[in-house]
C-alpha cells in the first residue's frame, strides 16, 4: 500500500513537472506572452497554468513586462524570462568535434558554435572549451558574467566529483577533473556529465521524444552508446555508466584486448570496427570513410550494401536488448553513423523480427546537436531549478 501512494506522488510530480517544462518552453519563445496564449499553446487549464505562472514569479524566473488590451474594460499581463536569471552554457565533446552553445534559462539556445576537435588533447582540448564558451557569449551579446551554470557532455564514465575514466574517443583526458577546471576560471557551477546523457536530455526536450516518459536513444558515431529515460528521469546507474551499450558482449572477439577495453559492441559498431571490416569484405585496404561507405553502398556496391545490412542488424540487436530491459515506448537511432537514413528500415525490420512484441524506433530529429542542445538545456533547468530551491529555503526560514 504503501509503494502505491510513494507511486501515485511520483507520477503527480513527474505531472508538474513535464508541466512547468512545457510554460516555461513557450514563455522563452513566445516572450512576451500573457495567460490567454498560455493556456491555448500549453493545453493546461486555467488553475494550472496560474499556478505555474505565480510559482515561476515567485522564484523569479519570469516578470510581467507590461498589459495587452483584452476583453472590453480588461487588461491581461503580459510575461517575459527576467533577465537577471542569467544563462547556461552546454559543451558536447565528441571524438571529432566540439560543440558549444548558450540557452537562456527557459532553454531556448541563442547561439551554438562548432569546431573540429583540437589534436594536441588534453590541455588544449580545455582551452578550445574555454575560448568556445567566450565565443558564443560575445556572438550572443552576453557578458560572461552573465553565465549561472556550465554542463559538458563527453563519452565515458564521470565519478561524482567531475573525474573523467574512459574516454577513449578523446586524446588524453583520462583522470582530469574538467569540472574544477571550468568552475574556477568562470566561478559557477559546472556539471560534467555522459555526452549520450546529455544527448537523451536534448531529445527529451527538443526533439523526437519531446514528453515521451519512457524511451531510449542511441547514438552511433566514432562509438556507440545509448540514455535512458524511465518515468521522466534520466538512469545514471551506481558508477554513472548506465546505457553503456558499447560494452555489451553481442559481437566482437572477446580474445582481442582492445575489443575488451573499449567494448565488444564497439569493437564491431564504431568507426574503426566499419572501416576494418569494410576492408575485410573488400580483400584490401581501400582508404575510405564511413559517409564514403555509405555512398558507395547507395549506389549498389555489393560490399557496401552488404555492410550497412549488417550494421543496421548489429544496430537492431542493441535495440532490442535496450528494450528488453528497459522496456521504453521509444527507441531514437542518431549520431554521425546511426543518423543516416539508409539505417533506420533496416533496424526496424530486424528489431521486430528478434522479438514477439512491437518495438519502435525512430531517427534523431536533432541529427548531430542533440548532445549541445541537451547540455544547454541541462543547464537551464539546473538554473530553474536552484532558484526555486533558494526561493523555498528562503521563505522556510522568514
Amino acid at each position: 500500500m504503501i509503494e502505491q501512494v510513494s507511486s501515485v506522488r511520483s507520477r503527480h510530480d513527474l505531472v508538474r513537472k513535464v508541466n512547468q517544462q512545457r510554460i516555461m518552453k513557450i514563455v522563452s519563445e513566445q516572450n512576451p506572452i500573457g495567460i490567454p496564449q498560455l493556456i491555448k499553446l500549453s493545453g493546461l487549464s486555467r488553475p494550472t497554468v496560474d499556478q505555474i505562472v505565480e510559482l515561476f514569479l515567485e522564484n523569479g524566473l519570469i516578470r510581467e513586462s507590461g498589459f495587452t488590451q483584452g476583453r472590453p474594460g480588461r487588461k491581461a499581463a503580459l510575461y517575459e524570462l527576467d533577465p537577471n536569471t542569467g544563462f547556461g552554457v552546454g559543451v558536447d565533446l565528441g571524438g571529432s568535434k566540439i560543440a558549444c552553445a548558450i540557452a537562456d534559462v527557459g532553454g531556448k539556445i541563442l547561439v551554438q558554435e562548432y569546431e573540429q576537435i583540437t589534436p594536441d588533447g588534453g590541455t588544449q582540448i580545455i582551452a578550445q572549451i574555454i575560448e568556445l564558451i567566450q565565443k558564443v557569449c560575445k556572438k550572443a551579446d552576453i557578458p560572461l558574467e552573465k553565465i549561472r551554470q556550465i554542463a559538458i557532455g563527453t563519452p565515458g564514465i564521470i565519478s561524482e566529483d567531475g573525474k573523467l575514466s574512459l574516454g577513449a574517443n578523446i586524446g588524453n583526458l583520462d583522470g582530469m577533473h574538467l569540472s574544477n577546471i571550468l568552475r574556477k576560471l568562470f566561478d559557477v557551477d559546472v556539471d560534467v556529465e555522459n555526452d549520450l546523457n546529455l544527448a537523451a536530455v536534448g531529445e527529451y526536450l527538443h526533439g523526437a521524444a519531446r514528453e515521451v516518459m519512457n524511451f531510449a536513444l542511441i547514438q552511433l558515431g566514432t562509438g556507440i552508446g545509448s540514455g535512458i529515460f524511465v518515468d521522466g528521469h534520466l538512469v545514471r546507474g551506481s558508477r554513472g555508466a548506465a546505457g553503456e551499450v558499447s560494452f555489451l558482449p553481442l559481437f566482437g572477439n572477446p580474445e582481442d584486448p582492445w575489443a575488451i577495453e573499449n567494448g565488444l559492441a564497439e569493437s564491431v559498431l564504431g568507426t574503426k570496427g566499419i572501416l576494418k571490416r569494410y576492408n575485410a569484405l573488400c580483400g584490401k585496404d581501400m582508404s575510405v570513410t564511413v559517409k564514403e561507405v555509405f555512398e558507395r553502398a547507395a549506389t549498389g556496391e555489393t560490399e557496401g550494401k552488404q555492410l550497412v545490412d549488417e550494421i543496421g542488424k548489429h544496430l537492431a540487436y542493441v535495440a532490442v536488448c535496450l528494450k528488453a530491459i528497459a522496456d521504453p515506448e521509444l527507441i531514437i537511432i542518431g549520431g554521425g553513423i546511426g543518423s543516416n537514413p539508409a539505417l533506420l528500415p533496416i533496424v526496424q525490420s530486424w528489431a521486430n523480427k528478434l522479438v514477439p512484441f512491437e518495438v519502435e524506433i525512430k531517427s534523431t530529429s536533432l541529427e548531430a546537436k542533440a548532445g549541445v542542445i541537451g547540455a544547454a538545456a541541462y543547464a537551464a533547468e539546473k538554473i530553474r531549478t536552484r532558484m526555486m530551491v533558494e526561493t523555498t529555503e528562503r521563505k522556510s526560514h522568514e
